[in-house]
């Protein structure tokens, strides 16, 4: 499993207390790494949680923004 920065941790603790530690990189966006929280297959859930760390920074995003940044680094997501 890659290093995922502790402070990337910090900030999804509450899905990773609910879910599972399942958080992966998923590439470069606007001068961030990306990470991906995914949740288990069969779980119901609303948008997908992306991380962007930056400057030893955590910036959360879900919504329409986390589902362009997904499309844009990963090509098979959804598929």
């Amino acid at each position: 499993m890659e290093n995922i920065p502790i402070q990337v941790k910090k900030a999804a603790a509450e899905l990773i207390e609910a879910y599972g530690d399942s958080i992966v990189y998923i590439g470069e966006y606007s001068g961030c790494e990306a990470y991906l929280f995914q949740f288990p297959e069969d779980s119901s859930t609303g948008f997908p949680f992306v991380y962007l760390f930056g400057d030893n920074k955590v910036t959360e995003v879900s919504g329409g923004i986390a589902l362009d940044i997904i499309d844009l680094l990963i090509k098979d997501y959804g598929e």
